[in-house]
């Protein structure tokens, strides 16, 4: 049984005190949860893990949050006094096989390494609450709540999830949670809740930020959503002024990059390329440069760089329709995109029907940022599936 979402115009639309009181139960009825979120996740994504490990704790249910970072400081978060696993890290993450796997801020089982994937599929239920486009974890036989659903209690599934796509955040779809179900949220929790939201916002330019200034201000964008202006708004307002500056510095990375940082940002410029028809700008990093391993990689300051960079090359260029940039991400090589509307799932079917049979399509989960990878670090084969990619810019002029 497969019921779809049908809350297309709402944005962070209210839980109803059924849905969530259903999912509660389901929830309590286990010893030991894991908690998911998709690889080298967000804040967003990790605010939705803390949030929901505190709030097992609180009910005596054991959890552990699985995260593909190696070093979660640098996610700046509230708090790392949780149970965190490292995804890489067989051995002990198959010491607990969980009575629920639970998934936050997912989108698609191909954000996930297959390891991590073999894993959620060993639990004895898989839950979830997201704001993605994309299937869940789940491809089959899983139950997707809406607001067509009056009886819920006639409903058995292995698989369950509560997913609002035009939420703007995971963090705001756990607000609303734990709203419907009276749950206190205090400063603490508020405080994690806001980081995570305001860090998806900045991605898709719906608030202003400023970290000297220790400021964050909703745009138009986000004030004419009533339902998600609301969830920032009421959070917002369980802050003081400190927190809020100091979410202001944590997700305005770009005002304190190390001079390093800085110059790898400069030569970004340097580096662009446009396909033929020049509808598609992109950075081409090989999988061995140098200057990206200095950084660490893939890591949130270098992917908050890139974000920076795609969004502003795609506003100043008005003949643009996608920002590219390649690069190495844990063993992959790896491309993540912003395009001016949202088509790139139809653009990677184009791909996939044109140039690269299998594409992978793997990073972001939201069809106007999104991406892809290859299993392969081999610069020859890497640079072949640059321009296979970059070669289907017609899709662009249709």
């Amino acid at each position: 049984m497969k019921i779809s979402n049908s809350l297309v115009g709402f944005s962070a639309n209210k839980m109803s005190k059924m849905q969530a009181q259903y999912l509660n139960r389901e929830l309590r009825k286990a010893k030991n949860v894991d908690i998911i979120c998709h690889d080298m996740t967000d804040r967003d994504g990790a605010n939705s893990a803390l949030a929901m490990s505190q709030y097992l704790d609180s009910l005596g249910i054991h959890s552990r949050v699985i995260l593909s970072q190696k070093n979660p400081q640098l996610l700046n978060l509230r708090t790392y006094d949780f149970n965190f696993v490292q995804a890489s890290d067989k051995n002990e993450i198959d010491k607990v096989i969980p009575d629920v796997a639970f998934c936050v801020d997912f989108g698609s089982e191909k954000r996930v390494s297959p390891l991590i994937l073999e894993h959620i599929k060993k639990a004895g239920k898989i839950m979830g609450l997201d704001h993605h486009s994309e299937v869940d974890i789940a491809s089959d036989g899983y139950i997707q709540f809406d607001r067509e659903i009056v009886d819920s209690e006639n409903i058995t599934s292995s698989a369950l999830f509560y997913s609002d796509k035009s939420a703007k955040s995971a963090t705001s779809v756990i607000y609303r949670y734990f709203e419907a179900l009276g749950y206190k949220i205090d400063s603490n929790l508020a405080y994690d809740l806001f980081l995570g939201l305001a860090d998806d916002m900045k991605k898709t330019g719906m608030i202003e930020y400023d970290g000297k200034k220790g400021v964050i201000i909703p745009k138009e964008e986000l004030l004419k959503h009533k339902n998600v202006s609301e969830v920032f708004f009421n959070l917002r307002n369980k802050l003081s002024d400190e927190q809020v500056a100091k979410i202001a510095k944590s997700i305005d990375v770009m005002a304190n990059l190390t001079p390093e940082q800085e110059e790898f940002a400069k030569s970004l410029n340097d580096k662009l390329q446009y396909s033929k028809n020049g509808k598609i700008a992109y950075v081409e990093l090989s999988p061995d440069d140098e200057q990206w391993r200095k950084l660490g990689g893939d890591n949130n300051i270098t992917s908050a760089i890139l974000n920076n960079f795609r969004r502003k090359t795609l506003k100043n260029d008005k003949n643009l329709e996608v920002v590219m940039a390649f690069y190495e991400a844990n063993g992959n090589y790896r491309f993540s995109a912003h395009a001016k509307k949202p088509v790139l799932y139809d653009f990677f079917k184009y791909i996939e029907k044109n140039a690269i049979k299998d594409f992978t399509k793997n990073a972001g989960g939201h069809p106007d940022r999104a991406g892809g990878s290859i299993g392969s670090l081999d610069n020859f084969e890497c640079h072949k599936w640059v321009n296979n990619i970059i070669s289907c810019d017609d899709f662009f002029q249709k």
